[in-house]
């Protein structure tokens, strides 16, 4: 997202690599679309009828299975005509087996699916979405305009929240000497905290480069750090191109911190992201962890129990106050072959509503993508991770990265931190790939 990221996105179990690779075959099959394809919305028919659904969310969760049947079983509750099968698909070949799917013209109903720029790449075999939620659910939704593709059409709902934030070891801060509230109140604070930590022999941030993915989790969150509302806007549509000097700007940020030493030394270029520094965190290796989720941090909570929610400070180009990158979880999307299109969109609705996003909650602890959520928390930390959550603030533009750019950023983030590749010779280099998806 799930070990210490977004319920695992794109940053775990399959790289940008196999992704771009899946949509390779997909540009090279199906014919675009038409624009009048349009769901098939209102009463479901009283026969009976068959659902099935694709989801790789349920195995983030120790009790996912648990919470996702238990949706399903409410959903037949209120139509009893139908019978919805949730299949907890592995993350690592699930967006090979939609890409099958999308080919085939065939599979399930309703599946989980990334927005923008990802959900686009499938779209031969989603329907859009905007003209088929439900009039009182819409305005109760966040984070609906970044999830838009570039032709204009929404193929998800988006549901459960997300937001990257810093998880912080007081107990080794205050080994060190430094208050975190003044150490991490600012970028250049934070960068002479780095300094200050190693000088003590502690590692500032957990950190792992060989797979790319905790690079990326820095350019998603000092991106939208440096992008305002109009700017998100254009990212979102195409319009602004990553030879903007935006991204060479974020670049240059993340190896500020690695000079600062922040990352330690060159022990993470072997590492892996999550699974290796959620461990080196959990058992006291790094001060600090960049975090995804609500569930991951509680279970942090427990290994460290002076953990505390801080944001990552704002670097000097950011146009927010204490923004912090988050989006909903994911979202789910109805295939273009389904043969029970008003029972496949009444049930994305029905897991997309408050009342839903609130059921899973409570039994796995993901905080509804719904306005003005609030809930009782349990411990300090959930209540700061809470209240960096609801700053309305907050966006990402996380989803309108082209899947083969990802890719080429995940090969080339151990070189570039490994001092064998230039930022310019990354930039070039993800320039390229970029080109080729416009």
């Amino acid at each position: 997202m799930t070990m210490g990221g977004v319920s695992t996105w794109l940053r775990k179990g399959v790289s940008g690599v196999a992704l771009a690779t899946a949509l390779f075959a997909l540009s090279a099959c199906g014919e675009e679309p038409a624009a009048t394809d349009k769901l098939k919305t209102g009463p479901i028919p009283e026969s009976k009828t068959e659902l099935t659904v694709w989801s790789f969310l349920p195995g983030n969760y120790e009790k996912g299975a648990e919470a996702y049947n238990a949706i399903a079983a409410d959903f037949q509750k209120a139509h009893p005509q139908v019978t919805v099968t949730v299949i907890d698909m592995p993350y690592g070949t699930y967006f090979d087996q939609v890409r099958n799917a999308v080919v085939a013209q065939s599979g399930p109903d309703v599946i989980t699916m990334y927005g923008s720029a990802q959900a686009y790449s499938y779209k031969n075999g989603l329907y859009p979405l905007q003209d088929a939620i439900d009039a009182t659910l819409r305005p109760q939704i966040k984070y609906l305009d970044e999830n838009y593709s570039a032709d204009g059409n929404l193929y998800i709902l988006p549901t459960g929240s997300y937001g990257y934030v810093m998880l912080v070891n007081r107990a080794m801060f205050a080994q060190a000497g430094i208050d975190p509230a003044a150490g991490l109140a600012s970028w250049n604070a934070m960068l002479a905290t780095c300094k200050a930590l190693t000088e003590k022999g502690i590692q500032p941030m957990a950190s792992g480069w060989k797979d790319g993915y905790l690079f990326e989790t820095y350019l998603y969150m000092i991106t939208s750090q440096m992008m305002d509302k109009a700017a998100l806007g254009k990212w979102v549509k195409g319009e602004l191109k990553l030879d903007d000097k935006l991204f060479t700007d974020a670049v240059n940020y993340i190896m500020d911190m690695k000079n600062a030493g922040c990352f330690g030394d060159d022990k993470a270029l072997g590492r892996n992201m999550f699974d290796d520094t959620t461990v080196q965190y959990a058992s006291g290796g790094a001060a600090i962890l960049v975090n995804g989720t609500m569930s991951s941090a509680m279970r942090l909570l427990g290994d460290q129990p002076e953990t505390m929610a801080m944001a990552l400070p704002q670097v000097p180009a950011s146009k927010h106050k204490n923004l912090v990158d988050a989006g909903a979880e994911a979202g789910w999307s109805v295939t273009k072959w389904t043969k029970s299109p008003e029972a496949s969109a009444a049930f994305v609705n029905f897991i997309a509503s408050k009342e839903t996003q609130e059921k899973l909650w409570g039994i796995i602890g993901v905080p509804p993508n719904i306005t003005g959520f609030q809930a009782q928390a349990q411990n300090d930390m959930q209540a700061a991770y809470m209240a960096l959550l609801a700053n309305p603030e907050n966006h990402t533009g996380f989803a309108a990265f082209p899947l083969p750019v990802l890719a080429v950023m995940e090969r080339n983030a151990a070189p570039l931190m490994g001092g064998t590749m230039t930022v310019q010779q990354f930039m070039e280099s993800a320039q390229a790939a970029f080109a080729k998806t416009n």
